[in-house]
């Protein structure tokens, strides 16, 4: 199918320019302008993906991802098995907004990582071999890194950094732990 193609599927969107299914192996090939909405409310997109006929499990090109809570993810491909995990390669995380005066400066904080696995079961995002950066300079590294799902309200762990400036203290940055 060519043109504005929209797939439904339990209760996930799949929409492309160009949609090929191939009865013998049961796969979906998309292309050009990729985008998949889950029924959670995360919106994948790319420029090439394959997926089962269930769009349940597949692999995703050159993804972008917008999360439940409006937090982002880019990434160079992204796969998922057995409809619950998710890996992203070369993943880039930030929930802040870009400049809307010059959009390539990078945003408040980010998180980089080589890749980045989501498991919707266990709702845990971990992050292997992750940079975060402030204002684009590495501040942290660390070799694994989680946080919950943005679904999640309540989790034992990390809150976010805060960051200011004092006349007293000067510059500072708090990094606090909920329990």
């Amino acid at each position: 199918a060519r043109g504005k193609v929209e797939i439904h599927q339990n209760h996930q969107i799949l929409r492309a320019d160009q949609v090929t299914y191939n009865q013998k192996t049961q796969v979906v090939a998309a292309s050009g302008n990729v985008t998949l909405v889950q029924p959670g409310g995360e919106v994948m997109f790319g420029n090439y993906a394959e997926l089962t006929d269930d769009l349940k499990d597949g692999f995703i090109q050159q993804v972008s991802l917008i999360l439940s809570d409006n937090s982002r993810m880019i990434g160079n491909s992204a796969v998922r098995e057995r409809g619950e995990i998710t890996t992203i390669d070369r993943a880039v995380y930030s929930p802040c907004n870009l400049c809307k005066d010059d959009p390539s400066q990078p945003p408040l904080w980010q998180i980089r990582a080589v890749r980045v696995t989501s498991n919707a079961v266990s709702k845990d995002i971990i992050y292997h071999d992750a940079f975060i950066d402030l204002f684009g300079v590495p501040l942290f590294y660390s070799p694994y890194f989680s946080m919950p799902d943005p679904s999640v309200d309540r989790r034992q762990g990390f809150l976010f950094p805060s960051f200011g400036s004092t006349s007293d203290v000067g510059p500072f940055f708090g990094l606090q732990y909920y329990f």
